[in-house]
């Protein structure tokens, strides 16, 4: 028998900085963040000094029902005790096609491609609308994150993500946001088989698209026969309070991308939902049927587990509890915003939002004082508060592409306990920065 130990084995952590990611190893030792953490159950984790953290990165929303969600290990023992196949290489999976048959109900859309990422979802999606419509360009909402794939960044928002990597693989089309006007003009030449874009930018700082603004562009694509495609990776599976954000938003799209929540945290998996008819258009013959495929897409075991968290994210009462919740959350961050000098904005949907800061005014607090001249330009005003936020044992983060505003997302299942500590703490770290000027 192996030796099997309860965590991971004390030199494995300083293997991550000599060989997974140097850099980021080197920005939280220098930071105060590289915290060794053994154990998690729900939204908190446990360093193996035995200090606690509320968790409110949360994966980025990977984690909808915190660390460690109860039920799942047994699900997952059980289907892999049953031995049956994990991989239906030129077989048909029953696995897949029960996930599939699920999602297709649940979002009204026809067919799920399965892979195992957002940038792989955002990948299928480019792909399908460039063969189903036979034009080389995709147009995309500025400002967005859409993966770090070679095909997937070439709609990702100007900023270090791309730089270094121009001329990217395809030259697509930059939209402003919320610009229907540039929409139309840039659909109007006739090269664009799709609109891409996220119904919430989250790392653009949570920028909110409206009714109006997601209506118009499906009236614009469908009268230039181009496809709009959402990207529901940050978005989607209940964030909002709604299973799928088009849905709240009453917006038909064509294709939608999934991930991050679909495996719970658990496995990687991710689905590009396509409408009738554009699966079959562009991969239905038996020639072309596996133009587009992924090797480990739609394993047994993530379908399996996807399923499940499928299954519990499209309960109404979690979905009610999450606007409830989101609510009395972003209700509580509002009023301590109302009495602060430092905030500029509060914005929510759910259990998705963010607290916009403005930058303090004392000469001290740089990049250049805390010896990272490196991260000159960037705004400091949100990573200061996600310290003040470390030292009272809360994990937050800021947005990507926008690092004054704090980003909200904690699991769906968050107590009123944790959200309680967590405004205070953001409240105490606002008063430590407003001080300080």
């Amino acid at each position: 028998m192996p030796h099997r130990t309860a965590g991971p084995p004390r030199d494995a952590f300083y293997a991550f900085g000599e060989h997974v990611n140097p850099g980021l190893a080197r920005f939280l030792t220098v930071t105060d963040r590289d915290l060794r953490f053994v154990r998690g159950a729900g939204s908190v984790l446990e360093t193996a000094a035995g200090e606690r953290y509320d968790d409110w990165i949360a994966g980025f929303g990977a984690l909808p029902f915190g660390h460690a969600p109860e039920g799942f290990a047994e699900l997952i023992a059980e289907h892999l005790a049953s031995g049956a196949p994990n991989l239906y290489s030129e077989h048909l999976n029953p696995f897949a096609g029960a996930l599939a048959r699920d999602l297709s109900e649940a979002s009204g859309l026809d067919t799920a491609y399965l892979g195992n990422s957002g940038s792989e979802a955002v990948e299928a999606a480019l792909k399908l609308a460039l063969r189903v419509t036979g034009r080389p360009r995709i147009a995309y909402a500025a400002g967005g994150y859409h993966g770090t794939t070679c095909g997937a960044l070439a709609c990702m928002a100007e900023g270090v993500y791309r730089e270094g990597f121009e001329p990217l693989l395809v030259d697509h089309a930059a939209v402003p946001w919320d610009d229907l006007d540039a929409l139309e003009e840039t659909l109007a030449g006739g090269e664009v088989g799709a609109f891409l874009a996220e119904p919430v930018q989250v790392e653009a700082g949570l920028r909110f698209a409206s009714r109006d603004y997601l209506r118009g562009a499906r009236e614009l694509c469908d009268r230039h026969g181009a496809l709009l495609i959402l990207d529901e990776v940050q978005t989607g599976l209940g964030r909002t309070g709604a299973l799928f954000a088009f849905q709240d938003l009453e917006v038909r799209p064509d294709v939608v991308c999934l991930a991050k929540a679909l495996g719970a945290g658990l496995v990687p998996i991710s689905a590009t939902l396509a409408g009738p008819g554009l699966w079959a258009k562009a991969y239905g013959s038996m020639r072309t049927c596996e133009v587009h495929e992924s090797t480990m897409g739609g394993n047994a075991l993530a379908c399996v587990v996807a399923r499940e968290a499928l299954r519990r994210l499209r309960d109404p009462d979690l979905l009610a509890g999450v606007r409830a919740r989101g609510a009395q959350l972003f209700g509580a961050l509002e009023v301590v915003a109302s009495s602060s000098s430092l905030v500029r904005e509060v914005r929510w949907r759910g259990l998705l939002g963010g607290v916009a800061l403005r930058e303090p005014e004392n000469p001290w607090l740089s990049w250049e004082a805390f010896d990272l001249g490196e991260l000159s330009g960037e705004p400091l005003s949100g990573p200061l508060l996600v310290d003040r936020l470390g030292r009272r044992g809360i994990l937050g983060q800021v947005c990507g592409h926008d690092w004054s505003v704090l980003r909200v997302a904690p699991p769906l299942n968050v107590d009123a306990a944790s959200c309680k500590r967590f405004v205070k703490a953001v409240a105490s770290g606002i008063e430590f920065l407003e001080e300080q000027q």
